[in-house]
């Protein structure tokens, strides 16, 4: 299934890729918190100029500003840049939900694919491009879902640290069983806001966005979902 929708993929997006002009690179050797753009310049032309902070953020969103409009436009190439940007978030966010790789693998593919089809629709203005695609992702998580009711989430992405004892590892490995365990039984809401504001750090603003809700109403469904897992897993555990 993997081979025949990235065989789609390649063949409707052709990903000949080039530097885009204002693109922002970063390297290892620069300064930390430091962004080189592409298209910068010292004053004498011989040196390139480097942005920190919000000027580097500000800069990274008018680029995407501009991929977005190219994209809406036809150009394949633009798409392929938002692409590069997002997918490798989107695919960590599948994996969390299903702890399955090639099938993370392939609703991120036809997300893209989505959302390469819906981009001429799509208005700036409205929502932010993370959060379209997010939620074009979201939707294809929930359409698989109703094909297979019973999902885990992939709590082994979050790596211990290195250094813990033995006997704290396994009381943390348990841990995570019986957590991995009990998100499989909250309801697909309930798992989504998890996911989202602890997995995948988005404010509750940002999860607002992807879900489609008020933010005060996020702060409120999280609480509940805490107390539903709480709940669930003092039952899980309670059975050990």
């Amino acid at each position: 299934m993997a081979e025949a929708l990235l065989g789609v993929w390649t063949t409707q997006i052709p990903f000949a890729r080039r530097e885009i002009p204002g693109e922002v690179r970063r390297s290892p050797s620069l300064p930390p918190g430091r962004t080189l753009l592409a298209v910068d310049l010292s004053a004498d032309g011989s040196a390139p100029a480097y942005a920190t902070g919000s000027a580097a953020a500000g800069a990274e969103d008018a680029i995407v500003g501009r991929l977005v409009e190219a994209a809406r436009r036809g150009d394949a190439e633009a798409f392929g840049g938002l692409y590069d940007r997002f997918q490798p978030e989107i695919l960590r966010y599948l994996t969390y939900q299903l702890r399955d790789r090639d099938t993370a693998e392939d609703l991120t593919q036809q997300a893209f694919l989505n959302a390469w089809r819906a981009i001429p629709r799509y208005e700036q203005r409205s929502v932010p491009v993370r959060a379209w695609l997010y939620r074009i992702a979201r939707n294809q998580l929930l359409d698989h879902l109703k094909r297979r009711r019973r999902v885990t989430v992939d709590v082994d992405l979050v790596n211990p640290a290195a250094d813990i004892d033995l006997e704290a590892h396994a009381v943390a490995e348990d841990e995570r069983r019986l957590l991995r365990n009990a998100l499989g039984h909250l309801s697909d809401d309930h798992r989504d806001v998890l996911v989202l504001r602890f997995l995948m750090e988005k404010s509750a603003a940002e999860v607002g966005l992807i879900m489609g809700r008020k933010e005060g109403t996020i702060r409120g469904l999280q609480f509940r979902a805490l107390q539903a897992l709480r709940s669930v897993m003092e039952e899980l555990g309670a059975s050990r």
